[in-house]
């Protein structure tokens, strides 16, 4: 529906500058310089008109500028409790930059750019800090200054997300942040990079919760398409797990679902607190470093942990 809006919208400011097709001639027929330069003198321009009690009004109505409800000292030393953790696990942290590639998250299908703040000069704000952990790793692969093919190699970060809805509630956030992770490697025979990934990072989510809060904790299996095998790929992952982790419910969805996200399975990890299932984490396999790097043999998993949500049931759990 948000396309749909934009669409009609660009067609009647067309009809209203008697500019026919002026979208799409901006969109492709103007080179990336002449079409960032056009931009960056338009929002100069705009700029220019906007003047100090303008700016406190629009501060009033824009929820997106506004700062986030929870502590920022507490914030911060969740952020660095959850990097030193993963640190003293192997799982190298980084520091992203606030912006992205121009398109970072669309290329990959993974969120819709009518939902990223997009800028000028090629970039846009980061929405997805994963997309970028995934092109830094597979730009430092295809450098050779990462070796990725005997065993998996594994980074982490924490940044906060802004993402642009229509209409925000209280499920939906104008901004928030995540802890998340990626681990990169080769394919090898009987899944073996699969199994080995996926079990580092749950055992890492699990063990990190387990040692801070007291609460019962699931996780959630759903199948993705995307292996060849998909029977034989899911029920070896499951299997795999059951017997790493026989302390924690584990439940299965066997439908499977063709996502553009994930591929052969997506897992959530539940937080159970008063007798209410609060989802704190999300896992799962992407083709990303495959389109990157150009090579059906890479592979890579993903996963995040909100930490907003993990400030909130910090109040709750003792």
């Amino acid at each position: 529906m948000g396309s749909e809006t934009s669409r009609n919208i660009s067609r009647r400011i067309e009809q209203a500058l008697g500019v026919p097709a002026l979208t799409d001639k901006l969109a492709n027929e103007l080179s990336p310089s002449d079409f960032n330069s056009l931009l960056t003198e338009i929002f100069s321009l705009r700029a220019d008109n906007i003047s100090p009690t303008e700016m406190l009004k629009l501060y009033a109505q824009n929820h997106y500028a506004k700062p986030a409800a929870c502590n920022a000292a507490q914030y911060r030393r969740l952020e660095a409790d959850m990097l030193c953790a993963a640190e003293a696990n192997g799982i190298h942290s980084l520091i992203l930059s606030p912006a992205s590639l121009f398109g970072c998250c669309s290329a990959f299908g993974a969120v819709s750019q009518n939902k990223v703040i997009s800028a000028t000069r090629n970039l846009e704000i980061l929405s997805d800090a994963t997309n970028m952990l995934a092109l830094y790793v597979a730009a430092e692969i295809k450098k050779g200054t990462l070796s990725h093919a005997e065993k998996p190699i594994h980074f982490c970060t924490t940044h906060r997300h802004i993402r642009y809805y229509a209409e925000l509630s209280s499920q939906m956030l104008p901004h928030f942040g995540i802890f998340t992770m990626v681990s990169a490697g080769k394919s090898r025979s009987s899944y073996e990079f699969e199994i080995e990934a996926l079990l580092f990072q749950l055992h890492f989510y699990l063990d990190y919760w387990q040692k801070r809060y007291s609460s019962t904790l699931s996780v959630s299996f759903n199948r993705r398409a995307g292996y060849k095998d998909s029977d034989g790929f899911f029920n070896r992952v499951i299997n795999a797990v059951k017997n790493a982790f026989s302390n924690i419910e584990i439940l299965i969805n066997e439908q499977e679902n063709n996502t553009v996200y994930y591929k052969g399975l997506q897992a959530t990890i539940n937080a159970h607190v008063e007798g209410t299932i609060l989802e704190i984490g999300d896992i799962g396999f992407t083709d990303w470093t495959q389109k990157l790097l150009n090579s059906t043999s890479e592979r890579l998993l993903i996963s995040a942990m909100a930490l907003d949500r993990q400030m909130l049931l910090r109040l709750l759990i003792k």
